[in-house]
């Protein structure tokens, strides 16, 4: 008989009791962070993330510029409620799979596609649900119609759950890690 029981430490925060209660197929991880890595935070708005560089509209907009840093250069990206306001989010998560090292990570939280939250919102541009980064990953088109050329995607899924406050109000949150850190760094 095999024995397929996930063995969970003791729970000590909220996001523990979570992760033992609602976890399936996907489960938190510890987003790695080092002291000296080199973090960016994406449409920040009004919500400032202190030693990150924090790229905003005018200066960088999603929609029409590059992210302006070298291939492999980023540890980590956030973004809150910033993909949905673009027309090419594809384009931008190129870009973002681009400048990210072997095993940095991507963190991006928007409004899901039937929530409250998106509807009353006419700025938001495009639409998200817990199947559109396995869409985005595994359908070739979706490459031609968002990007010049091919993408060979790296980004992995490492979590992505629909999460909210309210029923109305949900959000789905997802961590991206592109591929080649957990071989180097076991």
């Amino acid at each position: 008989m095999s024995d397929d029981r996930r063995w969970f430490s003791a729970p000590v925060t909220l996001k523990d009791h979570v992760e033992i209660a609602m976890m399936r197929d996907m489960y938190f991880s510890d987003t790695p962070y080092k002291q000296d890595g080199y973090f960016v935070q994406l449409g920040p708005g009004n919500k400032w993330i202190k030693e990150y560089v924090n790229l905003d509209f005018p200066e960088w907009d999603g929609d029409k510029m590059a992210l302006p840093f070298k291939d492999g250069e980023i540890d980590g990206i956030v973004s809150y409620h910033t993909l949905d306001h673009l027309e090419r989010p594809i384009a931008v998560l190129a870009e973002i799979q681009r400048v990210l090292k072997d095993g940095g990570w991507f963190v991006n939280i928007v409004p899901h596609y039937a929530s409250e939250l998106w509807h009353a919102d006419l700025t938001h541009k495009s639409q998200f649900a817990t199947e559109t980064w396995r869409s985005i990953f595994s359908t070739r088109h979706y490459d031609h119609a968002a990007v010049k050329g091919h993408v060979d995607w790296k980004l992995r899924i490492e979590f992505n759950m629909i999460m909210g406050f309210t029923e109305r109000n949900t959000v789905l949150v997802t961590k991206l890690v592109k591929d080649g850190w957990a071989s180097e760094n076991g």
